[in-house]
């Protein structure tokens, strides 16, 4: 029995405590669920609230794509392609960053009324141009009828004009067919004439080519005469003052000859005036008698002084005989690169010779060469970058010269032949000057050293006691 209520105890403490636990489980979730239910309560409340708000935006949004004309159903997406076509459309050259309808909207206002007043005022000259137009229409008028009248007189006239062309014409190929026949004729003539004329040309090309065979046989034969003559002494020394530095020479009044030409003085024993080298130079200054001048010495050598019977020779005088000459090229005796030309012209005139032709600075031919000429003095040839036409005066003047048979003779050798020295030497300072202007020369009468070769000049020779003419002997 005891056991038993034992049992209940324990059973009873059991339940109560269930009990207990159970109402404190369901005390718990009856603060949850009332929590819940009034944060249910707040959420519907906040969704209500939200709902309005995202109505009243909507009826907004669906208000603004009404204003701009889209419909409501279009989404946001959809608004900003067509906004953007829009902008593209119809305000391509505004600002890309001020593309609103606000602004775009006044913009494309503007330029609305901007062109409606430019149509404004091109109607307006579109009225006055209409009315000039209705003046013109009714001044033209006369003046239409007046060009139709002459178009008239002109068609009449035309058909004048080519009724009288086509008789012409006619008349023009009946005389075409006659002129043919005659050139015809003509060419038949003209081809027996050519073929004679080319007969006579062959023949004539023959005899030339027999001709300038025999005309360079007889230019062989002139040079080895003008060769020979060129190497025949003028005249010798018939007196001598070495003193005074004058002399007598074997030329005078009946050999034409002129004061103040200067001639080669050569030895004695000279045989070939060509291969002889000169020993002095000497210069007409008096004509004493038919066949005697006096001359004075211009160049001559102490060691080989001047002797009597000693030859004189110049290439530019002959006696009884007019030489002539022509020049070409730079002539320049001085070597300053300047043209000397009137200086040898002057010395060839004085000594009783003639140019017949020359080149000046500007390559234009003064005077004309001929058979008759008998020596071009070559100078400088001109440079190939020179002037063309001074190059081509030069040639063809040389050209001219060898077809003529012309000796050629150079400056330098007619100088020296000649017995021509430069009395007033020119001396050039700085970058054109030469060195052996400035080199110490012997004073003069002083004999160099000797370099122990002593040449045939030095041989003792024995004067004749008197001159050839009774006048003198030597010093």
């Amino acid at each position: 029995m005891a056991r038993e209520n034992q049992g209940l105890q324990i059973a009873l403490i059991i339940f109560v405590m269930l009990t207990i636990v159970l109402g404190i489980t369901t005390f718990v979730f009856f603060r949850q669920y009332q929590d819940a239910d009034l944060a249910a309560n707040e959420a519907q409340q906040k969704a209500r609230e939200d709902s309005a708000a995202l109505n009243i935006i909507q009826e907004e949004n669906n208000r603004i794509k009404a204003l701009i004309g889209l419909p409501a159903t279009l989404d946001i997406d959809a608004v900003e392609a067509k906004h953007k076509e829009d902008m593209s459309t119809y305000a391509g050259n505004y600002p890309e960053d001020s593309q609103f309808y606000s602004t775009v909207l006044p913009y494309l206002a503007k330029t609305v009324d901007d062109r409606s007043m430019e149509l404004v005022g091109a109607k307006d000259e579109i009225q006055t141009l209409k009315d000039q137009l209705v003046v013109l229409e009714s001044t033209k008028q006369p003046q239409v009828a007046k060009f139709q009248a002459q178009a008239v007189q002109l068609g009449s006239d035309l058909a004048k004009v080519t009724d009288d062309f086509n008789d012409r014409r006619e008349i023009i190929l009946t005389d075409q067919g006659k002129i043919q026949g005659q050139l015809q004729e003509s060419r038949k003539k003209a081809s027996l004439a050519l073929s004679k004329v080319e007969t006579k040309l062959l023949e004539t090309n023959g005899r030339l080519q027999k001709l300038a065979q025999l005309n360079k046989q007889k230019s062989i034969k002139l040079d080895s005469m003008v060769k020979e003559t060129f190497d025949v002494p003028d005249g010798e020394i018939r007196w001598v003052n070495q003193r005074a530095g004058t002399v007598w020479i074997s030329l005078g009044q009946l050999d034409s000859l002129q004061r103040q030409t200067t001639f080669s003085v050569y030895p004695a024993d000279t045989t070939n005036l060509t291969t002889a080298g000169k020993k002095a130079s000497i210069e007409v200054t008096q004509i004493l008698g038919p066949h005697t001048a006096a001359a004075r010495v211009l160049e001559d050598q102490i060691a080989d002084p001047i002797m009597i019977g000693d030859k004189i020779h110049t290439p530019i005088w002959s006696p009884g005989e007019q030489k002539r000459f022509a020049l070409a090229g730079l002539i320049d005796i001085d070597g300053d690169g300047k043209s000397d030309q009137h200086t040898v012209r002057n010395l060839i005139t004085m000594n009783g010779g003639v140019v017949d032709c020359e080149i000046d600075e500007s390559g234009k031919r003064i005077g004309q060469m001929s058979v008759n000429t008998r020596y071009i003095v070559l100078g400088k040839a001109p440079d190939a970058k020179g002037k063309p036409e001074v190059i081509a005066g030069y040639t063809r003047m040389i050209g001219d010269a060898d077809r003529l048979g012309i000796k050629k003779i150079s400056l330098a050798e007619l100088l020296n032949k000649m017995g021509w020295k430069n009395q007033s030497p020119v001396i050039r300072f700085g970058r054109g000057s030469n060195p052996a202007d400035f080199r110490a020369k012997p004073a003069d009468g002083v004999p160099r050293t000797s370099t122990g070769n002593v040449s045939d000049a030095f041989n003792r020779r024995n004067p004749p006691a008197r001159s050839r003419t009774g006048r003198g002997s030597a010093y």
